[in-house]
Order: structure tokens, then sequence, then C-alpha cells
């Protein structure tokens, strides 16, 4: 197959598409308050919600890497029609039937999550230069996280302003125009250069199995972090609550930046640097919320720690796609993410409330961040140094 009839979505595209995927990804966290109050749910109705998301979006990264060039369209079509769905739900005078229009709405989001969000990672990645991989990926998720960020921020107005109904409506046209710009690739083909295999490199299972552990303790540590650090502020700091909502604001801020700064930072150091010294970093921020102290330590630790996260997905799965010759496997990965994201936090609860401290349930994360500080430390042992990455062949994407 010749290359002129390959097509690769504009890399703008992506960027504007994963801002789209950010707000849609925490809408649940900021609008969950408002569904509960406004249909009457109680939390175990509310909880529904993201137990829906969750399990269609598990789906969705499963399947996603096998049919790329239709996951891309087809996630953003699926987010567009559930948030028009959604919309619908807010508006209904029925308690029942704007729960069950809500419910149905997270599930397909869900789905589209876990097929765009994938596929994206997988063809910004897979059709990067080698030595461009992991700072393109950094820039891509730098935008994801500016969508998570402004999140609350839409909603908060969108609801002072009694305008729900018309956010959703604007969230599901934003991403009704992603997929409209991404429908030539229903019609095309995207071909990927095969990393070729190494003679006495580790089986594939055994590479997709090592990124497995690492990306769940990761995507896990991320949300247990920013789902506790409110809560941790206010008991043990001081803050007022408004002020310990504030650290999560900060966290995911530094967050961003770290991801920015990571980004720049490959290019003189190296992707394996960068991704060691972040560890390290969130490591001791971490560690050091264990400890007893004052606020003006606490908003140090939480930037710290944030900045430190910022990099680590990127270059986690950029460092996976490297030493694999068949990127379709992957999709498990992926789905393993969202469950480290789900486990780590209600870990972190359960040694909190067992023990009578947080602070104790700090040591989750700790724990966990020391974990893939050690897998980073040991992958050339574990797996061999990457091999070259020029292409032997090429795989067009069903």
């Amino acid at each position: 197959m010749s290359r002129s009839r390959s097509h690769h979505p504009r890399f703008a595209l992506l960027c504007f598409g994963f801002v789209v995927c950010g707000i849609v990804t925490v809408l649940p966290g900021p609008l969950l308050p408002l569904l509960a109050l406004r249909w009457h749910l109680r939390d175990v109705q509310s909880g529904g919600f993201f137990a829906a998301q969750f399990a269609a979006s598990t789906m969705g990264a499963i399947l996603s890497p096998w049919h790329l060039r239709r996951s891309l369209p087809a996630g953003y079509g699926l987010m567009a029609a559930a948030l028009a769905l959604l919309a619908v739900g807010v508006r209904s005078a029925s308690a029942s039937v704007g729960h069950t229009l809500g419910l149905a709405a997270f599930g397909i989001v869900g789905l589209g999550i876990g097929l765009s969000v994938t596929a994206t990672n997988l063809t910004v990645a897979l059709s990067s230069q080698p030595h461009g991989r992991a700072r393109r990926l950094s820039v891509v998720n730098l935008w994801w996280g500016t969508g998570a960020v402004v999140c609350p921020w839409l909603v908060a107005n969108a609801e002072r302003g009694r305008h729900l109904h018309e956010l959703l409506l604007w969230l599901a046209v934003a991403a009704a125009g992603t997929l409209a710009a991404l429908v030539p690739l229903l019609f095309g083909r995207m071909s990927f250069a095969e990393t070729p295999r190494r003679e006495g490199a580790p089986s594939q299972t055994g590479t997709l199995l090592f990124f497995a552990v690492f990306l769940f303790l990761y995507v896990g540590v991320e949300n247990a972090v920013g789902g506790w650090i409110a809560t941790y502020a206010h008991r043990f700091s001081g803050m007022t609550l408004a002020g310990a909502s504030l650290t999560v604001s900060l966290y995911w801020l530094a967050l961003l930046a770290g991801r920015g700064l990571g980004s720049v930072a490959l290019r003189p150091l190296g992707d394996r640097a960068v991704l060691l010294s972040s560890l390290v970093l969130a490591v001791a921020a971490v560690a050091l919320l264990i400890l007893p102290h004052t606020p003006a330590v606490v908003l140090p630790a939480v930037a710290a720690a944030g900045a430190g996260f910022g990099p680590v997905f990127p270059l986690g799965v950029s460092r996976m796609l490297a030493r694999l010759s068949d990127h379709r496997p992957t999709g498990w990965v992926f789905a393993m993410c969202a469950g480290g994201g789900a486990v780590l936090p209600w870990l972190t609860g359960l040694v909190s409330t067992s023990s009578g401290s947080l602070r104790a349930g700090f040591a989750i994360p700790v724990a966990a961040l020391s974990v893939i500080l050690g897998l980073a430390l040991s992958e050339n042992a574990a797996l061999g140094k990457p091999g070259a990455t020029q292409p032997s062949e090429e795989r067009a994407a069903q």
C-alpha cells in the first residue's frame, strides 16, 4: 500500500478533541450534586452514573486499538449523542425519566471516552517519529488536562446562570464538530510503522503486563491524591472548606504545568531522565503529606506532587509503544488505567477508615509511587533496552 493513500488526522484537531474529552471525562464530578438535587437521587443512585461510565469506558478502551480509524470518529459521535441526551434529561419534568436518561447518557459517553481517548493516544504515538513520540503525547495530554481543569468552572457558571442545558448542548456541538472533521478517516486508511522485534526481547505479553501494572498504579495514584487532597487539607491544615477546595485546582494546574515543562525538558534530557526525576519529586511530595505540618507546607507539597505527576502518563505510554511490534493488544492496558483510577482512591479511603487517619491512608499512594519508581528504574533490566524503531513494515489501521 502506498504512503500517498494514508490519511492521518491533524495534530491540532486531536488536541482540540482532547479538550472536549477532558471536559466530558470529569463532568460527572461537578455535575453529580446538581443532578442528585434535581432528580432527588439517593447516593446509591448517583453512584450508578460513575459505574455506568467506568464500565463502558473500559469496554471502549479494549475495543479501540483494533479499529483506530473508526474508533476516533465513533467515540466523538457517541459523546455528542450522549451529551444531547443528557441535555434532554436535565430539562425533563419527571425525575424518573431524567434519571433513566442520565444513566443511559453516562454509559454512552463512557463508551465514547474509552474509544476516543485510547485511539487518540495511539494515533499520536504511532504516527510520530520515535524521537518525538513522548513530546507529542505530552502535548496532547496537556490539552486533555486543560479540559479537565476548566470543566468544574464551566459547570458552576452554567448552573449559576441556569444555563446547564445550554452548556451540555454546546459540548455536544463541540463533540459533533470533532466527529465531522474526522469523517475522512472512515473513507481512507491510516498506516503505522511497526517496531521490529529484537532477538532475545521479552514477549509482547511480558511488556504489556509490565506497563499495565505501571499505568494502573499511576492513574490510581493521580486520582487518589486528586480525590482526597481537599478533605486532607481541611482536616489537617485548618483550612476552610472553600480554601481546601482550592487545593484541588492547585493540584490539577500544577499537573498541567508539569506536563508542559516535561515536554520541553524531553529534548535536552531524554524521556528516561524526565520520567525518573518526575517520579522522585512525586514520591517526596506525597510522602511529605504523611507528616504533621501547616498549610505553608501543604500547598507546596500539593503543587510539587502535581508537577511530578504531569509527565508520567504520556512517557509511560510512549515507552510501552516503543517496545511493541503490534499496538492492537494494548486496549486492555488502557482499560487497566481506568481500573487503577477506581481502586486506589477506594483503598486510600479504606485504610483511612480502618486506621482513623487520612494521613495513614496517604501511605497507599506513597507505596504505589515507590513501586512505579522501582519499575521505571528496572525497566531496561526487565525488558531490555528499547531497540531501533525504524519501520520494518507498515500496518494499516482497520
